[in-house]
């Protein structure tokens, strides 16, 4: 059987690295991508190998799928993790901020899409994955832009499945809850450089309290072997919400209604 090839984003770290690790363990060559060269070189092996590049270059996006081709002849798999959240209230992010959240989180996605579709078209067959987010389909105080972009990447995928259904290409979308990895604390090292005026002082304790149960979480193994599936199903799930808290915020929103579901957000957090 011919191996299957792979093309992974954001893989030096948390859900990334750990879909291009297993990915690999099951007969994948996988071209795991992302910014710290450092990081990604610690999972080098005879079926992963390491690209330096940044998901926002479109040149270098495209350059990496020349060399794939070049090499394997055929993309598999595209899996698109690359991202990072942006937190603070919509009036205190900088328009500046919140269009470098949209760069990475969708334009960022929809070039990797771009660059892989027409190889995928020509060998009919092929799966895109977005990971997308819980809040992809809600939002909730303080996390407004991340979750608008999230949002704006089930749009396109949604979009995109459509576009591509008689073509033999797949498009999934995996949506994590809160996942034991850095991005919870990256988030808070960023939502330090946001002067917030004591009338938001709430919102940005509420925050805390949202994910304070993050070291109890699943580790980013659950994400990737969600990915894993997805690959192997001849017809995968078109939106995968895990772990299961997230199923449950997906199915109260719809039950509870906008109003009631904001409130109970809101008592979570603490106002």
């Amino acid at each position: 059987m011919e191996q299957k090839i792979a093309f992974v984003t954001g893989a030096s770290s948390g859900i990334g690295r750990a879909t291009a690790v297993l990915l690999a363990q099951n007969g994948f060559y996988v071209f795991a991508v992302a910014r710290r060269k450092h990081r990604l070189e610690e999972i080098r092996s005879e079926n992963i190998e390491p690209i330096q590049l940044d998901v926002m270059d479109e040149a270098a996006i495209r350059s990496v799928v020349e060399h794939i081709i070049a090499t394997k002849g055929r993309i598999d798999v595209l899996v698109n993790n690359a991202g990072y959240g942006r937190l603070g209230t919509i009036e205190c992010v900088s328009m500046e901020t919140a269009h470098h959240q949209f760069e990475v989180n969708v334009f960022g996605y929809a070039i990797c899409m771009q660059a892989v579709l027409p190889h995928m078209r020509e060998q009919r067959s092929g799966c895109i994955i977005n990971i997308s987010s819980v809040l992809g389909r809600f939002s909730v105080p303080g996390f407004g832009w991340y979750a608008a972009s999230k949002h704006a990447v089930e749009a396109l995928s949604e979009a995109l499945r459509g576009e591509v259904k008689g073509l033999g290409i797949d498009v999934v979308m995996i949506a994590p809850g809160l996942i034991k990895t850095e991005f919870v604390t990256k988030e808070f090292e960023l939502l330090e450089a946001v002067e917030h005026p004591a009338a938001y002082q709430k919102i940005i304790a509420g925050l805390h309290k949202l994910v304070s149960h993050e070291p109890q979480c699943p580790g980013p193994e659950i994400i990737a072997r969600a990915v894993l599936k997805a690959t192997s199903r001849s017809i995968p799930p078109v939106r995968h919400a895990l772990p299961w808290d997230s199923k449950a915020a997906v199915v109260s929103r719809w039950m509870f209604g906008g109003r009631l579901f904001a409130w109970i957000i809101r008592k979570k957090m603490g106002f």
